[in-house]
C-alpha cells in the first residue's frame, strides 16, 4: 500500500510537470514575438521620439540616406535634395533661418554648420535647444560625423554602411604626376580652396593638385595675379559665370589649351554627405579626360 501511495504521488507530480511544460511550451511564440516587438520599439522609439531641426543641406541629405526622416521636422529652403526634403517644413534660409520658426518646431535637436552658423548656434544654446555641429574639414571627420550622428539617431547598421560606401568610392585614383588644378568657388571676391578642405583632399585623391594647397584656411580668398603666377592645367569652375575672357588670363595653361570645366554639379562637390562618391567620380573624370 505504501508502495502504491508512493508511485501515485510520483505519477501525480510527473502528470502536473508534463501539463506545466505543454502550458509554458504554448506561450514560447508570444513570448517570442513580445520580446521581438519590444526589441523593434525599442529600436524605433530612440529616433522616432527626437525631433530634428537640419539647417544643414549636407547633413539632411545624411539624414535620408540613414532611413531616419521621420524624426526630420524642418529645414532650411536649401535642403531641396532628396525631393522629399522638399515636403518637410522650412525655417528659412541657410544663412538666416528663423528662431521663431525653430522654436516653434519644437525640436529635440538642431543641426548647423560651422562656421557659417556660429551665430546661430550661440542663439540656440541660450535656449537651451541641443545643437549637433557639423563641420567637416576632412573625410575622417566626415566619417566620423555619420557615425556620431548615426548612433544620436539608433541607426548604426545605416550610419556604419553609408560610411563602409563611401570610403569603397573615394580612393586614390592617381596615374602618374599630379595635375595642377584651380577650382573657383566665387568670383566676387575670388574664393578658391585651401589645404585644410576635405576637396583638397578629395582633388589629390583624383589625381589633382591644388594649387592653393599650402594655404592653413579650408576657403581662402585669393588674388588674380596669385593664379595667373600658379599657372593652374585645369581649371574647375563650381559658379555661373565665364572666367576665359578676365584680363591677363590667356597665359594661364588651362585656358590655352581649353581645359575649363563649368559643368560640374556644385552640390556634388559642396555638400560634404553621400553624393560626394558622384562629386569625386566627376573630379576624377575631369582630370583623366
Amino acid at each position: 500500500m505504501k508502495d502504491m501511495f508512493h508511485h501515485t504521488i510520483s505519477d501525480s507530480r510527473r502528470t502536473h510537470g508534463v501539463q506545466k511544460h505543454k502550458k509554458y511550451t504554448k506561450l514560447f511564440p508570444y513570448i517570442f514575438l513580445s520580446v521581438i516587438f519590444l526589441l523593434a520599439c525599442e529600436r524605433t522609439t530612440h529616433s522616432e521620439g527626437m525631433r530634428v531641426v537640419s539647417l544643414s543641406p549636407a547633413m539632411t541629405e545624411i539624414i535620408f540616406a540613414l532611413h531616419a526622416e521621420d524624426a526630420l521636422v524642418g529645414v532650411t529652403t536649401f535642403c531641396d535634395f532628396p525631393e522629399r526634403a522638399q515636403q518637410k517644413s522650412t525655417v528659412g534660409d541657410f544663412s538666416n533661418p528663423s528662431i521663431e520658426r525653430i522654436i516653434a518646431l519644437k525640436p529635440s535637436l538642431v543641426i548647423i554648420n560651422l562656421p557659417e552658423q556660429s551665430r546661430i548656434q550661440k542663439q540656440l544654446e541660450q535656449l537651451n535647444i541641443p545643437v549637433f555641429t557639423s563641420s567637416p574639414t576632412s573625410l575622417r571627420v566626415l566619417y566620423t560625423e555619420v557615425t556620431e550622428f548615426g548612433r544620436l539617431l539608433n541607426r548604426h547598421a545605416e550610419a556604419e554602411s553609408l560610411v563602409r560606401y563611401m570610403q569603397t568610392n573615394i580612393r586614390p585614383h592617381t596615374t602618374g604626376a599630379a595635375t595642377m588644378v584651380y577650382i573657383e568657388l566665387s568670383p566676387r571676391p575670388l574664393v578658391t580652396i585651401g589645404g585644410q578642405s576635405y576637396l583638397n583632399e578629395m582633388l589629390e585623391m583624383a589625381g589633382g593638385m591644388n594649387i592653393f594647397s599650402d594655404l592653413a584656411k579650408p576657403y581662402p580668398v585669393v588674388g588674380q595675379e596669385a593664379i595667373i603666377k600658379r599657372n593652374p592645367e585645369i581649371i574647375i569652375v563650381l559658379h555661373p559665370g565665364r572666367i576665359a575672357d578676365r584680363l591677363g588670363w590667356q597665359r594661364i595653361t588651362a585656358v590655352r589649351n581649353n581645359r575649363i570645366y563649368t559643368d560640374l554639379d556644385e552640390d556634388l562637390l559642396m555638400r560634404p554627405g553621400p553624393r560626394l562618391v558622384d562629386g569625386f567620380r566627376a573630379l576624377v573624370k575631369c582630370i583623366h579626360e
